[in-house]
């Protein structure tokens, strides 16, 4: 979108072409110079060509001469579509074998429309596929669930937040050798539980800082179904007494260890209580994920960029240092809804109540 609505004609000839009302014409190649063509007939081609255009004194043809990278091969006689202004062979052409190429040049756009409806689907599939990986693999969008009886629990208390390391299990091909070990061996920065004498990391997904200050010394309970897992982690919730609910994650081999070692014990379902998702005090700005919110700040301020590019060409720097300022403002907006709503978050947590 920014480079078929961008103005790349610069201070160039179609740039003058356009200002002094060119018209489009087929005229034929008498000269060839300079030609890089592949073997094929077929195949595409760069070469300065030349053209006659009317004199203005109106004797003979005044040749002109263009360079312009052609879909085929060309030769002396073939027709190329020529842009000129009539009897005003000084201010040069601009050419192509496809009309809609000498079109877009007119025009200033940096690359033709059409080519939209060939970049656009792959855009969208790309797209797709990466939205359909982040669902599935780091959305804390998960449909309601009712606890039951082969649900697991543990009761915990938030000691905080630190970086936890993770190497591969025992036995696993990850963990073959010393090399594969280090590649695989994971560190992320997670809620600290505390349960039965051993520390519980708890990888939270909705604002992890936050929530590290608003629920550290808060008790709860630790529930987890022993089929809900994603690669290398058990999908868990943090369910806090007085109502709060939190989604993450938690390593398998300490789910594993917490089970083999007896401290688990099968949730006891209460059909009467329910809970709410837990109210960090600063909206989508702390809950939502980091790429989405720099995602949209670079979209709108490369969009909102476009309004004011001059026609002088230099869309592209323009364009550039829109998506870097605006990614540092998403970062930068993002930062200040943490960081203001902090205050808050420790009366948010310790006033929540069970709701319907």
């Amino acid at each position: 979108m920014t480079l078929a609505a961008a103005d790349a004609r610069g201070t160039g000839t179609s740039a003058v072409l356009a200002q002094e009302g060119a018209v489009i014409e087929r005229r034929p190649i008498v000269k060839i110079e300079n030609q890089e063509a592949g073997s094929g007939p077929r195949s595409s081609a760069t070469a300065d060509y030349t053209v006659l255009l009317p004199s203005s004194a109106g004797e003979g043809g005044v040749p002109v001469t263009f360079q312009a990278d052609t879909n085929r091969r060309q030769g002396i006689g073939s027709e190329l579509f020529v842009a000129s202004v009539p009897e005003r062979p000084e201010l040069g052409v601009i050419g192509d074998d496809r009309l809609a190429e000498v079109q877009r040049q007119l025009a200033g756009r940096a690359v033709e429309f059409d080519s939209m409806l060939v970049i656009g689907p792959f855009w969208g599939l790309a797209t797709l596929a990466a939205l359909i990986g982040w669902w599935l693999t780091e959305s804390i969008r998960r449909p309601a669930r009712t606890v039951t009886p082969d649900w697991h629990s543990l009761r915990v208390v938030v000691a905080g937040t630190k970086e936890h390391t993770e190497p591969p299990p025992p036995g696993s091909p990850e963990a073959a050798d010393e090399k594969k070990r280090r590649e695989n061996t994971r560190r992320f920065r997670c809620l600290v539980l505390e349960g039965c004498g051993q520390e519980v990391p708890f990888r939270s997904e909705m604002g992890l800082e936050a929530a590290g200050e608003a629920l550290s010394g808060a008790h709860g309970w630790l529930l987890w179904h022993p089929l809900k897992k994603r690669g290398r982690d058990m999908l868990a919730e943090l369910v806090g007494d007085d109502g709060w609910q939190l989604p993450g994650a938690v390593p398998v081999q300490v789910v594993e260890r917490s089970t083999a070692e007896g401290l688990t014990e099968p949730a006891h379902p209460d059909p009467e209580r329910q809970v709410r998702m837990l109210d960090l005090g600063a909206g989508w700005l702390v809950t939502a994920s980091v790429p989405g919110v720099v995602g949209c700040a670079v979209a709108f301020g490369c969009l909102s960029t476009l309004l004011l590019v001059p026609e002088g060409g230099a869309w592209r720097w323009w364009t550039a240092l829109a998506g870097v300022l605006a990614t540092a403002v998403g970062f930068t907006v993002q930062a200040m809804g943490r960081i203001g709503d902090c205050d808050r978050n420790n009366d948010a947590a310790a006033s929540s109540q069970p709701a319907a």
